[in-house]
C-alpha cells in the first residue's frame, strides 16, 4: 500500500468472488474434512492431511486449465476426485462420484468469507455500485453469495455461463460493463487471480486492484496491489 495513490473518479467496483470475498480455502477444507469422516476414508488408507493437500494441488491444476479455456467445467466436476484418489494411489473406491456430488452440494453452503469482507463492502456500498464477475459455476455462486451474507451488497452478478465468456476473455468484462450500464473508465476490477482478474481487466481497459495476500507475481503492473481487503478503503474512499 505504501506510496500508492487513491483511485479516483470511479463509480463501479467489480469483485471476483472465490478467494477474494468468499473464503474458498476454508470452506473447501471444512467440506473435505466432513467427507473424509462421512466416508470413513481413514479406514480406506487415506490420510486426512494428504487428502486436503492433494485436493488443493489437483483443483488448482484443473482450474488453471479452465481459465486457459483448455477444459470445461464438466471436466472439473467429473475428473477432480478421480485424479485426487489416483494421486493418493487409492483406486478401489466405488463411491468417488458420490463424493464429488456431495462436495458440490455442501461446499457452497459454507459461510466463511475473507477477513473484513463484510466491513469493507458496507463501507464501500454508499460510494459505489458493487458487482461480481466470476468464472464459478452459475448454479453454485448464488448459493455461496446467499449463505455468506454477501448477496445484499451487489447489484449485478456476472458469471461465465451467463455472459458466454470467461475471465480473462475481454467479452465477459464488456458484457459486465454493458449490464451495469457503465464504462471501463468508470470501473475497477478487484480480484486475486493475476491472469483472469488483473490481466483480463487490463486488456479490457479497466483499472485493477490486485488482492494478493500470498505475494504472487503478476506479469503486468496492476493499477494497485493490496494484501488485506481493508486496504481497499484507503485506495477508494
Amino acid at each position: 500500500m505504501a506510496g500508492q495513490q487513491k483511485i479516483l473518479g470511479k463509480k463501479h467496483l467489480f469483485f471476483d468472488l472465490d478467494h477474494t470475498l468468499w473464503d474458498y480455502e476454508t470452506n473447501s477444507n471444512e467440506t473435505l474434512v466432513e467427507l473424509w469422516q462421512t466416508y470413513s476414508l481413514g479406514d480406506e488408507g487415506v490420510n486426512q492431511l494428504e487428502f486436503l493437500t492433494q485436493f488443493g494441488v489437483v483443483n488448482n491444476q484443473l482450474w488453471d486449465l479452465f481459465h486457459q479455456g483448455i477444459i470445461g467445467k464438466d471436466t472439473i466436476r467429473n475428473d477432480r476426485f478421480k485424479k485426487i484418489f489416483n494421486s493418493l494411489e487409492v483406486d478401489h473406491l466405488h463411491f468417488v462420484e458420490q463424493i464429488q456430488e456431495d462436495y458440490l452440494a455442501i461446499c457452497p453452503t459454507k459461510p466463511n468469507v475473507i477477513t473484513d469482507a463484510h466491513m469493507v463492502l458496507e463501507a464501500l456500498a454508499p460510494h459505489y455500485n458493487l458487482h461480481i464477475i466470476t468464472n464459478g459455476f452459475d448454479e453454485i455462486q448464488s448459493i455461496k453469495l446467499g449463505q455468506s451474507g454477501l448477496t445484499p451488497f451487489f447489484d449485478k452478478i456476472i458469471t461465465s455461463g451467463g455472459s458466454g465468456f470467461q475471465k480473462p476473455e475481454p467479452g465477459i468484462f464488456e458484457y459486465a460493463l454493458q449490464l451495469a450500464q457503465t464504462t471501463a473508465k468508470e470501473s475497477v476490477m478487484i480480484g486475486d487471480n493475476p491472469e483472469s482478474d488483473i490481466v483480463g481487466a487490463a486488456n479490457a481497459g479497466i483499472a485493477q486492484i490486485f488482492y494478493n495476500p500470498q505475494g504472487s507475481t503478476c506479469r503486468i503492473k496492476p493499477t494497485a496491489e493490496i494484501q488485506q481487503l481493508r486496504s481497499l478503503l484507503d485506495l477508494l474512499i
